[in-house]
């Protein structure tokens, strides 16, 4: 095991995810300076609030382009990748329309909102749009294994979010000051990331409407099975807040979207890299050899390294961190993290293994585990709302239930590494 880590670590594999994780380190560093600086700038309500409008961007941030744009990664040619350039583009503008009519029906369930931030609220529509090209962009750069630039990305726009997140914050400004940082950070480093794209500026304009309608046709699977699947793998994290906040309240919604935010932290540092060169890798390796167990090791021993130190570190000494970290009465944020850590490191390996499902064709399977995520999240509700439960309660019953569907997926992707063409 020693040695085929060894080997793993001197490879171009993992020269590769170490530059997109270089830059995610800095930015989660950045973070995570600025994080105990936030809780004394801002109240617990005023951070539920900020979470509860980005449940929206959670949502629908990443299938906003019905999940074309993954597939620019594996695309046959340079053709081809403008004519899903054009196909996530228009699929976005028109399902971010459907988003608003949504999202004004959301806002009248939660007057908090509109009494906290007001019409600001709905700059989150905005985002959305932001949030589709950046999309487009990754995808674009990942194909070409532009890696520095994506990382170099990372670590711009959390800079430009958080400086703006104490800005605001000691300006008073609240809940709005919370948005408006994420808004400017989102804006920044769009234009590095199209500075490949622009050279070739002139395919985009030579695409036709015949080509656009043949690659919607030809991976139509993305947006019926794959779309749907992480739609339901969002919401069945980001539902936990309605559920939260709807049987707890704002202010211990508040304190749980800390611990949730923190918990995300390595996630997106490791999982969502190493998820974007294994995805890459094991398209290549599929290609050749038939299958991708090799890939699918790698990554497994690689994250199996960091995930058990993590957890461990959590359950030890979440809620005395949390304290000296956050400031008084975190504490208890820091007790939401001990009943959650075990299955966020489960989550952390599966989530980067995930893009397997669509390099073996199995977007429907994808869409049948993802579905049972959502429905214990639905039962966990109900059946605290029934006996009265309290948040640890809640919090327990997501964490068993969910690790046991993730030691599940995870089989099932081992089993698919093997299968061969």
């Amino acid at each position: 095991m020693h040695k085929r880590l060894g080997d793993f670590i001197q490879s171009k594999y993992f020269k590769s995810i170490s530059q997109l994780t270089t830059g995610s380190f800095i930015a989660q560093i950045i973070t995570l300076i600025v994080a105990p600086i936030s809780t004394r700038l801002y109240t617990a309500e005023q951070l539920g609030v900020y979470t509860l409008i980005l449940t929206l961007l959670t949502i629908f941030g990443p299938v906003i382009c019905g999940k074309y744009d993954l597939a620019i990664v594996s695309a046959k040619d340079d053709k081809e990748v403008m004519e899903l350039i054009w196909s996530s583009t228009i699929f976005s503008v028109l399902f971010l329309f459907f988003i608003s009519i949504f999202y004004r029906f959301y806002l009248t369930s939660y007057p908090e909102i509109i009494d906290e931030v007001g019409n600001f609220a709905y700059i989150v529509i905005f985002m959305l749009f932001i949030r589709a090209f950046t999309n487009i962009l990754t995808s674009y750069n990942n194909r070409y294994k532009e890696y520095k630039t994506i990382s170099s990305v990372y670590v711009v726009r959390s800079l430009v979010q958080n400086i703006g997140l104490v800005l605001f914050g000691f300006l008073k400004f609240g809940a709005i000051g919370l948005l408006f940082s994420q808004l400017i950070g989102s804006l920044f480093g769009l234009r590095k990331q199209s500075k490949h794209l622009y050279k070739n500026i002139l395919g985009l304009k030579f695409v036709r409407i015949q080509g656009i309608k043949n690659v919607v046709k030809k991976y139509r699977k993305q947006p019926i099975y794959s779309m749907p699947a992480h739609f339901l793998s969002s919401t069945s994290y980001s539902i936990l807040n309605l559920f939260i906040s709807s049987l707890f309240g704002l202010s211990t919604f508040g304190y749980y979207s800390m611990s949730y935010r923190i918990l995300g932290l390595p996630l997106s540092l490791v999982s969502m890299n190493v998820s974007k060169v294994f995805f890459q890798k094991a398209t290549e390796e599929k290609s050749k050899y038939g299958n991708y167990y090799k890939a699918f090791k790698q990554i497994t021993l690689l994250l199996l390294s960091v995930s058990i130190p993590m957890v461990i570190i959590l359950i030890s000494f979440g809620p005395y961190v949390f304290e000296l970290f956050f400031g008084e009465g975190w504490y208890i944020a820091g007790v939401y993290v001990q009943i959650l850590a075990p299955m966020y490191g489960i989550r952390l390996i599966v989530s980067a293994l995930t893009p397997a499902l669509i390099v073996s064709g199995k977007q429907r399977l994808e869409l049948i585990i993802q579905s049972c995520f959502l429905s214990c999240s639905v039962l966990a509700y109900l059946i605290c709302k029934l006996f009265t439960l309290d948040m640890s309660a809640f919090l327990s019953i997501i964490s068993i239930s969910y690790s046991l569907i993730y030691i599940v997926y995870l089989i099932i992707i081992y089993k698919l590494s093997l299968a061969k063409n």
